[in-house]
């Protein structure tokens, strides 16, 4: 059962995107541009997830200094994340960013002191992760066609997205399709993996 709740976060993020692409009025136009850019966040959480887990599971240092460091990498990216919320007027990001670095965390976590073979565990964990988030986002682009459910046109103009311009301005919906594709994928993934390195150290 605790394998199983390790997905929870991240089907609920695909739940999120199919709604804002299936109605993207449900919760209003901000939503819906914030949808559209998630993939884009991911990035970055895919980025500084992968350092946070490999420090939270190194198992030749202090618990002590593993908590400095993951709290030092933790602050550089908040203030990263910060400076384009603030250019963009997006505050929301910060939100989003701590809401998705912890879907990944929290499918890594044990409570127990951290061993090599959960460093492998975090490592096999990030690499499924860019793996996915790259097939993902290159389905997204190429696959024709993809209907748009309820993101038409009238919304990319509403959400103030260019229409001249990249695929996923142009077509907002395929940014959501990419995002639903992502974490469904990695979602239903976590519980496997929880229980495949749980055997192994059984």
């Amino acid at each position: 059962m605790a394998h199983a709740l390790k997905a929870l976060p991240e089907l609920l993020s695909a739940a999120l995107l199919l709604a804002l692409w299936v109605e993207p009025q449900r919760f209003g136009i901000e939503w819906f541009r914030a949808g559209v850019l998630t993939l884009l966040l991911e990035f970055f959480v895919l980025n500084s997830g992968g350092f946070m887990a490999f420090l939270m599971y190194d198992p030749h240092t202090s618990a002590r200094t593993r908590s400095l460091q993951v709290a030092a990498l933790g602050a550089g990216y908040l203030v990263f994340i910060s400076a384009f919320a603030f250019a963009f007027d997006a505050w929301w990001m910060l939100g989003a960013f701590a809401w998705l670095l912890f879907s990944k965390l929290q499918a890594i976590w044990t409570g127990a002191p951290p061993t090599e073979r959960d460093q492998f565990h975090a490592g096999a964990s990030w690499g499924l992760s860019v793996a996915v988030f790259l097939g993902a986002v290159l389905l997204s682009v190429m696959v024709y066609p993809l209907p748009p459910l309820g993101a038409g046109p009238e919304f990319r103009d509403a959400a103030g997205f260019n229409a001249k311009g990249g695929v996923w301005e142009a077509e907002p919906h395929r940014a959501l399709a990419g995002g639903v594709l992502y974490f469904t994928l990695m979602g239903l993934s976590r519980p496997f993996l929880a229980w495949a390195y749980a055997v192994r150290t059984a």
